[in-house]
């Protein structure tokens, strides 16, 4: 089931006993890029095999592709309203996919490689991933239908909300403007960051 199961090892979010209750933009993306850094350290270090190296990416890249073209809809079955909410933020040397499904599952996949799945069975993580979803569901008219879903470039966020019956996207937000107050995704930017710092804090 998407969003339930590890899926490949990748180094762990720690707890930062300096957070603060709603950690900034540059908070979470410091940590961000350290995490990725780390995966990349990682992979040198133990010298995985160029197609080790190419399963994990394509892994990475197939879980979230499979949740914006809906495929996890037919093994769950159809339920009205939003079914899940995606945020794409590119960080550093990569990018941070956080998943939050209608049924309380969350995840973040990391791409080029790597990710924390099962996170929802916390819940602080579930609280958190319940008011971003609903966040989303408010900000439903801001939102447009898309049928391709490109990783954002440097300096970019995208959010997207799955329904049964189409994938609609933000469109590029430039990453920055998410910490001005009256910018129509300021909220669910905020929300989505202490998505990632309650997953930080299971882990």
């Amino acid at each position: 089931r998407l969003g339930n199961e590890s899926f490949f090892s990748a180094p762990q979010l720690k707890r930062d006993p300096l957070d603060s209750e709603h950690p900034s933009m540059r908070t979470i993306g410091l940590v961000l890029v350290a995490i990725l850094a780390l995966a990349a350290a990682f992979l040198f270090l133990t010298r995985p095999s160029a197609e080790e190296r190419e399963q994990g990416a394509v892994a990475a890249r197939g879980l979230r592709n499979a949740v914006l073209s809906r495929e996890f809809v037919r093994a769950t079955g159809a339920r009205p309203g939003v079914r899940a909410v995606v945020y794409d933020w590119q960080i550093g040397p990569g990018t941070a996919s956080l998943v939050a499904f209608d049924d309380g599952s969350t995840s973040v996949y990391l791409i080029p490689g790597g990710g924390f799945i099962g996170a929802g069975a916390h819940e602080n993580v579930r609280r958190a991933a319940a008011a971003f979803r609903d966040e989303a569901a408010k900000a439903f008219g801001q939102f447009h239908a898309v049928t391709e879903y490109p990783l954002p470039v440097k300096g970019y966020s995208t959010f997207y909300i799955v329904t049964d019956s189409s994938t609609l996207s933000s469109g590029p937000v430039r990453t920055s403007d998410l910490d001005a107050q009256g910018h129509p995704f300021a909220a669910l930017g905020r929300l989505g960051q202490e998505v990632f710092a309650e997953v930080r804090k299971s882990r």
